[in-house]
């Protein structure tokens, strides 16, 4: 059974009132009585049906803990609204207070036999009001309150499950429960019972302990650990005091003597059997739960925290532990008072819980202070990240009706098996580490280890750097030349990306792009890329009065892009080069990815060339050839190292070109750095070949004045 969990939240109150003194009388009788609550008011009976009914305006209205409500209405008198009401299965279990300066016996008698659950006569007392809706709150809504939805107190809508093998008892049960149309279940063995239970819910169990296959306490306890949240009453024919002792500290609600009920006791008795388990159950929850926000509390979140570590133990998985804490609480209590604190508390949490990923587990360890568990290993990973995240959504500004507030918040973290793998001891690192963050002041956060938290700053002050990167044009396209192998002419260049960082000077890809790819980054970035690259194609192109091809570097995040063919069409047209020019690299974990084959068949339309690079380090090289539009492979700089010397690698390498000149293909091969290499390249008639031999990787006008000059003056000499 699902527990209402009204104390966990602010207590709902309609008044339904047209005098605007008694109003102003209830609103200063909660605000003294310190009561967790928001109040909504009605000025006559049909304002009031319509907000329960959410009609219109009122949709997104929750519906009331508590309605008091005033008799003497206009229009629709308060008398015929609570008989509304209490016709209504939706709202017959709200509780109604009658408020009225009526003193005819009459009609406290109609509100009471209209089902009100409690008659006050005005003018109301402050102390027997609050007295009321205190009494109302703590019992009623806490205690007494039955499963969603309302029909379920209902007996005809009980599910008895009745485990008795004696016919003539099974009957006798029947017939004092035929009144009342339950639906009753009967099976004569604890192994029927059993599979009865897996296959549905009960509403409860009436059970005799003596069974042919089961006897005595060990049917209550195994119908007790197999349904544990279902009440259960004994019916037993042994009067047996230790017996029903036993029962009853196992969990079950009554020990009935068969022969002793009639009709109504046993109805009663199972009524109240309900009743007992869901006071159980209460009681349970608010032992385990925090009060104001309805999380699992700090004993429950060290218990989570040791089974999650446990179950990481004999998995060899990783978890994550994150304490947030938030600041200036205690400032808004004083300003505002504790209520208005507690609604900002419950605001909060769910600011946090929308930034969280759906494997946290969040708990309340303190007044304004939440413990989360992480256990998906990109969650760990993203921690710093998911820190900034959180600290970010729990400093905004907030509102709570008119009165707007501002929180700061601090994180520490902490990682199991590097820190601790004691659940108590990762709990203290994650503490220290709060500490820590802390003392840096208001919205930081930090790991307890000091490598992690070196790592974790320095990712985001690159992560923080990159998003302003491309607005102030720190980027620059560096080019590595490529040659043709047979008569070594410039046939083409390789763009590499470069990043000029304004304190730590040139950057490589190594040292950024990851970063750019996993916080997805890389449309903004890859976009520019491939304009600057077809850019500068199309001047080299006219400076050496022949075209050239460039190639570029395309991530995997870019190929599952749907609009990456649209950015590389525009580029082309922008920059008015011919598609041929431009060669897309590449590598084969990057064409995994669901759109993969149908971004490069696109572009292979536009007239594109499309190369595999680092060809051979992959698990599926020969696949990829077969399923893709591939035009040209690059030979990975790993198996020209041993060239020509160590003779494998010279036989893969001479094995690569020969497959690509039976498929139509031409070949790359890249980190040429000797002269041997190369000799052995032209002998075996590889196609292209690049490397620090032929050229380093420069700026595009380095690039134009070290070979596009070079190749026109060789042009020149040959023309006369």
């Amino acid at each position: 059974m699902k527990l209402d969990a009204a104390s966990a939240r602010p207590l709902e109150i309609l008044l339904v009132e047209d005098n605007p003194g008694d109003v102003r009388l209830v609103v200063e009788a909660l605000r003294q009585g310190k009561l967790l609550h928001r109040l909504s008011v009605a000025d006559n009976g049909a304002k009031a049906l319509a907000m329960l009914r959410r009609d219109d305006t009122h949709i997104h209205r929750r519906s009331p803990d508590l309605i008091l409500l005033d008799l003497n209405l206009p229009g629709l008198s308060g008398q015929e609204l609570l008989g509304v009401l209490k016709s209504d299965p939706r709202m017959a279990r709200i509780p109604i207070v009658v408020m009225t300066s009526s003193d005819a016996h009459e009609d406290v008698a109609r509100a009471y036999a209209s089902h009100a659950n409690c008659y006050i006569r005005k003018p109301v007392g402050i102390d027997q009001l609050l007295s009321v809706v205190h009494g109302i709150s703590h019992f009623w809504l806490s205690v007494v309150s039955l499963p969603e939805p309302a029909v379920r107190d209902r007996p005809d809508s009980w599910r008895l499950l009745l485990v008795e093998d004696n016919p003539g008892d099974a009957r006798l049960v029947r017939e004092l429960l035929s009144g009342s149309d339950i639906e009753i279940v009967h099976v004569e063995r604890l192994a029927d019972a059993l599979i009865e239970l897996k296959q549905g819910p009960f509403t409860l169990a009436l059970v005799d302990p003596g069974l042919p296959d089961s006897d005595g306490i060990d049917t209550i306890a195994t119908m007790l650990r197999i349904a544990p949240l279902m009440p259960l009453v004994v019916l037993s024919g042994r009067d047996d005091e230790l017996l029903a002792l036993a029962a009853i500290q196992l969990g079950a609600q009554d020990y009935v003597l068969k022969g002793s009920p009639d009709a109504a006791m046993l109805t009663r008795g199972l009524r109240y059997a309900i009743e007992r388990k869901l006071v159980q159950e209460r009681l349970d929850y608010l032992a385990t739960h925090d009060g104001v926000t309805g999380l699992p509390n700090r004993q429950s979140f060290i218990d989570e925290l040791t089974t999650t570590l446990n179950h990481c133990h004999r998995r060899g998985s990783d978890a994550a532990l994150m304490i947030v804490a938030l600041s200036g609480l205690g400032r808004i209590n004083h300003l505002h008072g504790h209520d208005f604190g507690d609604l900002v508390i419950e605001s909060m949490v769910g600011r946090i819980r929308g930034v969280l990923p759906e494997d946290a587990r969040i708990s309340c360890t303190g007044s304004a202070e939440f413990s989360v568990i992480l256990t998906d290993t990109q969650s760990i990973a993203d921690t710093p990240q998911l820190s900034e995240q959180v600290i970010e959504a729990a400093s905004r500004q907030g509102r709570i009706g008119e009165q707007e507030f501002y929180l700061e918040a601090n994180v520490g973290l902490s990682l199991f098996s590097i820190d601790s793998e004691d659940p108590t001891a990762l709990l203290k690192c994650a503490e220290t580490a709060l500490y820590q963050a802390r003392g840096f002041g208001a919205n930081t956060f930090r790991f307890y280890s000091a490598q992690l938290n070196a790592t974790a700053l320095a990712r985001l002050a690159v992560e923080h750097e990159l998003r302003v990167a491309l607005d102030r044009n720190e980027f620059e396209m560096y080019f590595q030349p490529i040659f043709t192998v047979a008569d070594g002419q410039l046939c083409g260049a390789e763009a590499l990306l470069r990043w000029r960082h304004p304190a730590r000077g040139l950057l490589v890809p190594e040292q950024f792009l990851e970063v750019a790819e996993q916080r997805g980054m890389m449309r903004g970035i890859g976009a520019w890329i491939v304009e600057e690259v077809c850019r500068v194609a199309k001047s080299f192109s006219h400076i050496a009065a022949v075209p050239m091809q460039v190639a570029v570097n395309v991530s995997a995040q870019q190929l599952e892009d749907l609009q990456f063919t649209g950015i590389v069409r525009h580029a082309l047209q922008a920059c008015d080069i011919e598609p041929g020019s431009l060669v897309i690299e590449l590598t084969e974990s990057t064409m995994q990815g669901e759109h993969a084959r149908e971004t490069l068949v696109a572009l292979r339309d536009l007239g594109v060339r499309i190369a595999i690079d680092d060809f051979g380090t992959g698990y599926s090289s020969l696949a990829y050839l077969r399923r893709f539009p591939v035009d040209m492979l690059k030979i990975d700089r790993s198996f020209l190292g041993g060239v020509p010397q160590d003779d494998r690698d010279a036989a893969i390498v001479r094995t690569i070109v020969a497959m690509a000149r039976n498929l139509g293909l031409s070949v790359v091969a890249e980190g040429v750095e000797t002269t041997a290499q190369l000799e052995f390249l032209r002998e075996i008639e590889c196609d292209e070949a690049q490397g620090y031999l032929l050229g380093k990787p420069m700026a595009a006008q380095d690039f134009v004045q070290t070979f596009l000059s070079s190749r026109l003056k060789a042009a020149a000499r040959d023309a006369s």
